[in-house]
């Protein structure tokens, strides 16, 4: 909902964080963004999801928002759809769409505000076309690579963002886990009001 979470969501939250399971809030609302930073115990992970500050699009994530992200420890993947990093319109040298550089460029402003332990790659390309030109396939991945040196990232700082950040969410997600099972933490049983499905068996199928 635009207004954050709603109870039930709460309630999901807080059972995925103890099953260890990621919270990934790509695709939601800025004020959900928000509520689910206030109340998860385990690092979130945008799998997918560019800067907006550089693209304004409402997949995109906010400044206020990143810079919460740094205190939960989680990470912001950036994502390589075109229309994510640079809008639906974007014009380069007479051409359509963004580019590696544009790419690069939210990966950079992420690493600003939310930090280099924060911040990922998210390509999507298992859920989208038109990607940014020189990022179509994973392929690319290594002139992505050759961009962020060009740029002076150390070594270090790219293998964090080309997968050492999210193997630390995911391994930090574990350790909440199993603290809150360590606790007592039960199962939540709660469920969206009335069940709004059948099994096989009620309809009948073998």
């Amino acid at each position: 909902p635009l207004n954050g979470l709603a109870p039930f969501g709460v309630q999901v939250v807080k059972e995925m964080n103890r099953i260890g399971m990621i919270v990934d809030i790509s695709h939601v609302h800025e004020q959900t963004m928000l509520s689910t930073l206030e109340v998860t115990r385990a690092p979130v992970m945008f799998s997918h999801s560019s800067t907006r500050a550089l693209c304004a699009h409402p997949r995109d994530v906010p400044d206020a928002v990143l810079e919460k992200l740094k205190v939960n420890r989680g990470i912001v993947m950036v994502v390589f759809l075109s229309k994510f990093v640079a809008g639906e319109f974007w014009v380069r040298g007479g051409q359509v769409g963004a580019t590696i550089i544009e790419v690069a460029d939210h990966i950079d402003h992420a690493v600003k505000i939310a930090g280099i332990d924060h911040v990922g790659i998210g390509g999507d390309f298992d859920g989208g076309s038109l990607f940014a030109k020189g990022c179509e396939d994973v392929t690319c991945y290594i002139m992505l690579t050759a961009e962020l040196l060009y740029r002076g990232y150390t070594e270090e700082q790219l293998g964090k963002i080309l997968g050492l950040n999210a193997i630390r969410v995911m391994e930090e997600c574990e350790e909440v886990s199993k603290k809150m099972k360590e606790e007592g933490e039960l199962a939540n049983e709660a469920h969206f009001g009335e069940e709004l499905y059948e099994t096989n068996i009620m309809k009948g199928i073998k």
